[in-house]
């Protein structure tokens, strides 16, 4: 039977919330970094591997704090499977409108600027974080 809980040592916890912060931190300052430099890819082809490459940063790291923070497999299990549905479904889905209705231009319209947020930064992530504080102040309170 796999434990429900992850044996992480409190140092090693402190470590990862310390290097996911970090690197989320990196990630959207470097925002603007083409990560397929030196690639001979068209500007739609650039767009989506830099906004994919960016997806996966930010849930990776998400998800490493999730379980720093948590150390409950199945909070990272509905965290991955968030972030296979944000993979394979949405952000493909955000990715034809907004090439087809913008381009690969930086600079979103108002109707698909709180989607990119929702997609391309790690918002779902962290309300599922928040969601997951939610549940056990309240599981905690109701002992």
């Amino acid at each position: 039977m796999v434990k429900e809980k992850l044996p992480i040592p409190l140092p090693l916890r402190i470590s990862m919330v310390g290097f996911a912060m970090i690197a989320l931190f990196l990630v959207y300052l470097f925002q603007g970094f083409n990560y397929v430099q030196g690639i001979n890819l068209s500007a739609n082809s650039t767009f989506v591997a830099n906004r994919t490459i960016r997806l996966i940063l930010n849930d990776s790291l998400c998800m490493v704090l999730i379980a720093a923070l948590f150390q409950k497999r199945s909070y990272l299990r509905l965290a991955g499977i968030i972030f296979l549905i944000e993979l394979f479904l949405i952000l493909p889905a955000y990715l034809m409108i907004k090439l087809s209705i913008e381009g690969p231009s930086e600079i979103s319209s108002p109707l698909l600027s709180p989607i990119h947020r929702m997609i391309v930064n790690p918002l779902l992530m962290i309300i599922l974080i928040a969601g997951f504080y939610y549940q056990r102040y309240f599981s905690h309170a109701a002992k």
